[in-house]
């Protein structure tokens, strides 16, 4: 995934009408640049407001080290940085 697919992802889930459990499979997907990490950053914090338990497993080895430096949906205290808590 990277930025053309990015607006593609996140259109892709509802958050109006959330499940108490998400899982994000991404064993086929491999993540190229940071909007792509952005719009998972997105999807995440979008479901988790809206009150489910987000999980998002299978990412590839560079995908992985990709989202832990750019990605803030994992990091409470970056959160707060940017929603202004």
């Amino acid at each position: 995934m990277f930025f053309s697919s990015a607006d593609k992802f996140v259109a892709a889930f509802d958050f109006q009408d959330v499940p108490s459990k998400v899982t994000i499979d991404l064993s086929r997907a491999h993540f190229w640049d940071i909007t792509a990490v952005a719009a998972l950053d997105k999807v995440v914090l979008k479901l988790r407001h809206a009150g489910s338990e987000v999980e998002v497993l299978g990412l590839n080895d560079a995908s992985a080290t990709l989202i832990d430096r750019f990605g803030m949906h994992e990091k409470p205290e970056e959160i707060d940085k940017v929603v202004g808590h």
